[in-house]
């Protein structure tokens, strides 16, 4: 069974944050735990993501055939 200091222990935001989270929303500690772990690592994955690059469309035959 995992305990809510379990779940204090892996989760990578600070317990004021936590806290701010259940305060907010108006959530017990361990939902507002895994609410506000969601939320970083949804951030980071943004934040990780490449941009696009545009390729103008002339160019394109030249790059397929290399």
């Amino acid at each position: 069974m995992i305990t809510i200091n379990d779940c204090r222990a892996f989760c990578d935001v600070d317990p004021a944050t936590v806290a701010r989270v259940a305060r907010n929303e108006h959530l017990p500690e361990i939902l507002a735990i895994a609410c506000a772990q969601t939320r970083v690592t949804k951030a980071r994955r943004l934040r990780a993501r490449q941009p696009m690059v545009a390729v103008p469309a002339a160019t394109l035959p030249q790059r397929l055939a290399a």
